[in-house]
């Protein structure tokens, strides 16, 4: 399988892969808000079989000077994850409409909803 050999400052992170069907990431990302600024590295993906998110690494506080090297390699087997985990349905279809009324209202759009019909 496609795997992602990840290293922070020469030191192995993990070797991460997910299989023939799904979604694997290496993520770097820099924060500035209101909370203030931070650097974190992220090693994740979804298994789209068992629609499954998994996780290798959440390294927090990188720090400037830090070097990340992903090397793409094929491996017979991976790092076991830190964290698997499903989305449940229920809130997933929940988050999906907040974020269809959110945009409705950005856009000045109105939503109608149909009434329950009755099936007798």
């Amino acid at each position: 399988m496609r795997a992602f050999e990840v290293c922070l400052n020469g030191k192995k992170l993990c070797l991460a892969g997910i299989g023939d069907d799904g979604v694997l990431t290496a993520i770097v990302n820099w924060v500035k808000g209101r909370g203030g600024t931070d650097m974190f590295l992220q090693v994740g993906g979804l298994v789209s079989q068992v629609d499954e998110h998994v996780r290798w690494v959440n390294q927090k506080h990188l720090r400037v000077g830090d070097q990340i090297q992903i090397r793409v390699v094929e491996a017979s087997a991976v790092d076991k994850p830190i964290e698997r985990y499903r989305t449940d349905p229920k809130e997933r279809l929940k988050a999906q409409k907040n974020y269809v009324r959110r945009m409705a209202k950005e856009l000045g759009w109105k939503i109608q909803v149909r009434s329950k019909q009755s099936t007798s």
